[in-house]
């Protein structure tokens, strides 16, 4: 988690530092369609990896008690 939010402030930054320098309105438009896109794209894969890791630690949390319910019959 920690490495997404420095890359996504980077890439804010950046994507910043390019609006700035924005020769035209329609420029700033693309290099903000393209900033947005990009963060939206990523953030998904981020929400993905912790669905992941949150799935895996409910499975490993539930071994326990899935044991005792098999050695019960």
């Amino acid at each position: 988690m920690t490495d997404y939010s420095k890359r996504s402030f980077d890439d804010g930054v950046a994507a910043f530092q390019k609006l700035a320098g924005a020769k035209s309105i329609p420029e700033a438009i693309e290099i903000q369609t393209t900033f947005a896109k990009q963060a939206y794209e990523e953030y998904m894969q981020q929400m993905a990896k912790i669905g992941t890791m949150y799935q895996s630690f409910a499975k490993d949390a539930f071994k326990p008690v899935e044991r005792t319910f098999k050695g019960s019959r």
